[in-house]
């Protein structure tokens, strides 16, 4: 077979097989997209394709064969970067206040704090976890990381499949997640700047913590208004025209190539560059390049991972990984997220539907465990269980948040929704 047909047959089968998945698993509307995306690039690698049909996995999925979906996967990851620094919008965490900072407080430190403990325990329960030249407490950091992560353009898409985008628990949902997405960049630059550091001799920490601020002051003071002027003299008719979009393509791949050149990760750049882009250029940027991003380019990003992913259910290691972190993630999560809401005025079904909401995981946990993978933080065998964790956390969040929120639902639905002479408005969290 020759390069070109090898490429097509794998571009058709991870592009069209998860939707096929969906349409015949009758999944839709119990879980996003993105999960079955997830797991069809995990059951095309080594975990189940690789033992079903070994010699077809080598003729399609040898190294060779593997190049150019490489350049397209690392495409998704730099573009769905500055997608997830656009849905930042600043509009999301007004009219919310207190009670999203508290609960956003709440949602990133219970369940980070939980994983790290696990990180601890997973050393002392298996050693050889902790890679060469990494400490324990990096990689008790890292897997706190990973229990602390929301993803909120996977957020928005199950918003949008419940119905709830637009309501008050959709609003607060999303601006919870913005300062959760936040801090967890931040957190990791931190924690891949001292990674970084080790390999310079200590260097590369002082140089990192020199340049970024310089950068972060170039991007928002100068990059900012430059981006605006550039960008809005190029659209027409309030649509980013091609002219428009190469400038924020251009724009991102620099910044992106400016965190690299610092020796964070290039998605950290392209995150920045999302969050820079003024406010009224963010949702024609997002209706230019989310669809395309997610349903075409994302599912081979997706693929690479699933091939990095060997899944040993055998494995005492992998099992007991998996089980401490779902469990810290799900219950740190809802209950950190659900007990402040309550504690900040909400009733008890928005409190834990918002806690439910909030758990999704989905692509952005995928890219930062590849993220800490690369950078040699975590081993594969953590690796494989935390992308699992991620499936299973992301898939759990809709029909817990059906359910958690069911009593409301129940309750208005019993309720007149109009009344003679006036309109009754109401809410699903009231």
């Amino acid at each position: 077979m020759t390069p070109a047909l090898i490429f097509l047959v794998q571009a058709l089968v991870v592009v069209a097989l998860p939707i096929v998945v969906l349409r015949f698993s009758r999944l839709k509307g119990v879980v996003p997209l993105v999960v079955i995306q997830i797991i069809v690039g995990i059951a095309l690698g080594p975990s189940l394709f690789g033992r079903l049909a070994p010699e077809y996995y080598q003729l399609f999925l040898n190294q060779a064969a593997l190049a150019p979906l490489s350049g397209i996967g690392s495409l998704a990851v730099l573009v769905f970067g500055l997608i997830t620094g656009l849905h930042l919008n600043p509009e999301t965490f007004r009219g919310n206040g207190r009670a999203t900072s508290i609960v956003a407080v709440a949602s990133v430190v219970m369940p980070a704090g939980l994983g790290c403990i696990v990180g601890y325990w997973i050393l002392a329960r298996h050693p050889g976890e902790l890679a060469s030249g990494i400490s324990p407490a990096e990689f008790a950091a890292a897997v706190g990381i990973c229990t602390g992560v929301t993803a909120l353009p996977v957020l928005g898409a199950v918003l949008r499949e419940m119905d709830l985008l637009g309501s008050r628990i959709g609003h607060l949902a999303l601006g919870i997640a913005g300062i959760n997405d936040a801090a967890l960049w931040i957190l990791l630059g931190v924690l891949l700047t001292a990674v970084a550091g080790h390999g310079a001799g200590g260097t590369g920490v002082i140089i990192s913590l020199v340049l970024l601020p310089v950068y972060l002051v170039i991007m928002t003071r100068i990059v900012r208004r430059l981006l605006g002027w550039l960008v809005t003299c190029r659209m027409q008719n309030g649509e980013v025209q091609e002219r428009a979009l190469a400038v924020v393509g251009a724009m991102t791949i620099a910044s992106a190539l400016a965190t690299e050149a610092m020796g964070l990760h290039y998605i950290l750049g392209a995150f920045v560059a999302g969050i820079v882009t003024p406010e009224h250029l963010r949702k024609p940027l997002l209706d230019r390049l989310q669809v395309m991003t997610v349903a075409l380019l994302m599912p081979f990003f997706f693929m690479l991972t699933g091939l990095r992913t060997l899944i040993d259910p055998a494995s005492s290691a992998f099992l007991e990984i998996f089980v401490a972190a779902t469990a810290v993630a799900v219950v740190g999560k809802v209950g950190g997220s659900a007990i402040t809401a309550r504690l900040t005025g909400e009733s008890w079904p928005t409190a834990l539907g918002l806690g439910a909401l909030l758990q999704t995981k989905g692509l952005m946990e995928v890219i930062v465990l590849t993220i800490l993978l690369d950078a040699g933080i975590i081993s594969a065998n953590v690796f494989a269980a935390l992308i699992l964790m991620a499936v299973v956390s992301t898939a759990l969040a809709m029909p817990l948040a059906r359910m958690m929120l069911a009593p409301r639902t129940r309750r208005q639905s019993a309720e007149p929704t109009a009344l003679p002479g006036r309109q009754v408005w109401s809410e699903i969290d009231g």
